[in-house]
Order: structure tokens, then C-alpha cells, then sequence
């Protein structure tokens, strides 16, 4: 499991560096509140989220959220997602759209901004990593890897 979760944040730091380059260069919106931080996750139903690590390029946190619940319709910034456990769920949109999903612990991905809800469809909690690309200024590089 060690081992899984050290190549999926290696996995996690690259792919932050491939996001902040892309997201300035195609000049997003700022998703931070103009002081770097980001809104990690809106306080919203069920979801048990915790703050993992900080520093001035990301938020960490780990959310685990329990079985057969439900989150109400909420606004989240961009970010890359590792799965901790199996998962099964439904996303709704704003839109009014909806679809459903599967994971497998390990997983990892890129999730854009969006505004949706959500539905753990599993009787078991379905956690994850969430990490958090704070907004940089224009011309920023991530500090070497040592």
C-alpha cells in the first residue's frame, strides 16, 4: 500500500506541474481566494475531509465519503484525485445530467472545476487523495526536485 500511494504522489507531482503550466498557458481564472489559497472542498453533507499537507503550491487532503450518502450540489476547484479504495458512484450535474462511475484503488486522475453532487453508491466509505493546485503567478516554476 506504501508503495502504491509513493508512485501515485509521484504520479501527482508531475502531473500538478503539467496542470499549472497548462493552466497558464491557456490563462485560467484564478481559483484561489487572491492570497493562494484554494476552496478545498465546500463544507457539504456527509464528507469527512482533513487537511494532509500545505505549502505554496498545493493543498493535500485525504476525504473519505461514507456509505450510500449523498453531497449536495457544490462547486470544487480543480485537482488530481487518488483513490484509496474501490469506489462506485454517481455524479450529478448542474446541468441536470448525471453519470455514474467506477474506480479501482490506485487510480489516479485529473478532475477540472466543476459544480456537481454526488452519490456513493457502495456500503463501504470510498476515500481519496485530493490534491489541490494552488494558483501561481504568471511565470511561476514549481522549486527543483531533489
Amino acid at each position: 500500500m506504501r508503495t502504491m500511494l509513493t508512485a501515485a504522489l509521484a504520479v501527482c507531482s508531475v502531473t500538478i506541474a503539467l496542470a499549472q503550466e497548462h493552466m497558464r498557458s491557456q490563462g485560467a481564472p484564478r481559483t484561489d481566494d487572491g492570497r493562494g489559497h484554494t476552496a478545498a472542498h465546500a463544507a457539504t453533507g456527509p464528507v469527512d475531509v482533513k487537511l494532509v499537507t500545505e505549502n505554496e503550491l498545493v493543498q493535500v487532503f485525504r476525504m473519505s465519503v461514507p456509505a450510500h450518502s449523498k453531497t449536495p450540489m457544490h462547486d470544487i476547484s480543480p485537482r488530481v484525485i487518488v483513490w484509496l479504495s474501490d469506489a462506485h458512484f454517481v455524479d450529478h450535474f448542474a446541468d441536470g445530467t448525471a453519470k455514474e462511475e467506477t474506480r479501482k484503488a490506485g487510480d489516479v486522475e485529473w478532475v477540472p472545476a466543476r459544480r456537481h453532487a454526488g452519490e456513493n453508491l457502495l456500503d463501504h466509505p470510498m476515500e481519496f487523495i485530493a490534491v489541490l493546485v494552488k494558483a501561481t503567478s504568471p511565470g511561476a516554476r514549481p522549486p527543483a526536485h531533489r
